[in-house]
């Protein structure tokens, strides 16, 4: 494995490790409805656990390529899945935009170098 590879994965799934819990309690949730508009249960019960499920993912990709790839697949797709929320408008928040655009650029990055590697 490569240091690129370990260095994406690590970072990855520290935000997706604490994502989940920011959202559970509470911390990020006035973040979470102003850049999405939906209701905080989706954010506690779908989205908090899908976020734990992708940086278990990323910690075990590091010892087993197919779920390194579903890890950072996930993670991609959940940083799309915020950015399209910011595109709307009245949601476009700065902030919001550069760290998902930042995340989902580590997840790109990680994706092309496993399914290359």
């Amino acid at each position: 494995m490569t240091v690129a590879t370990a260095t994406l994965s690590l970072l990855l799934a520290a935000e997706f490790v604490f994502a989940p819990v920011n959202l559970w309690t509470g911390r990020t949730m006035g973040n979470y409805t102003r850049f999405t508009g939906l209701p905080p249960r989706l954010a506690t019960h779908v989205l908090a656990p899908v976020k734990l499920a992708t940086a278990l993912a990323l910690i075990a990709g590091l010892a087993v390529r197919t779920l390194s790839i579903a890890g950072a697949a996930a993670a991609l797709t959940i940083s799309c899945f915020y950015l399209a929320c910011l595109a709307q408008p009245g949601r476009r928040d700065p902030a919001g935009l550069a760290g998902f655009a930042v995340f989902g650029a580590l997840a790109c990055a990680l994706l092309a170098l496993r399914i290359a590697t």
